[in-house]
């Protein structure tokens, strides 16, 4: 009986010490998801401001995305800015760094990487 009761706490701290959010082998974090699933419905799903949020910050333009760290991108997603609400402490770390290096990796892509809109030269 002792060993039963011994087996029920056991199990029953098991739960309350386990990750809210796991990474790895159990969940793959996948950028495009959490992007698409938390920022693209006002930065637009190619960084572009949508008609929904105009004013919202364009990913799109690499000068936006540069002047700020990593840090500082986390910060702005954890405390919002503006009109962005604040997803305080919904990411881990770990979910943060994938997001924020999706969010560097837009204006990349797009031939768009100035302010002023010009085209960036062929690598």
């Amino acid at each position: 009986m002792l060993r039963a009761g011994i087996a029920a706490l056991v199990l029953a701290l098991a739960g309350l010490g386990g990750c809210s959010e796991a990474t790895g082998p159990e969940r793959e974090i996948v950028a495009s998801q959490l992007y698409n699933q938390y920022c693209a419905r006002c930065h637009g799903a190619d960084g572009k401001p949508t008609a929904a949020a105009p004013t919202a910050s364009s990913f799109a333009v690499a000068a936006n995305v540069e002047r700020l760290t990593d840090e500082g991108i986390k910060g702005v997603i954890r405390a919002g800015r503006g009109q962005m609400p604040g997803f305080g402490e919904r990411f881990t770390d770990a979910t943060l760094q994938v997001l924020v290096a999706y969010v560097r990796k837009l204006p990349a892509a797009k031939p768009e990487t100035k302010a002023s809109g010009a085209s960036a030269p062929a690598p």
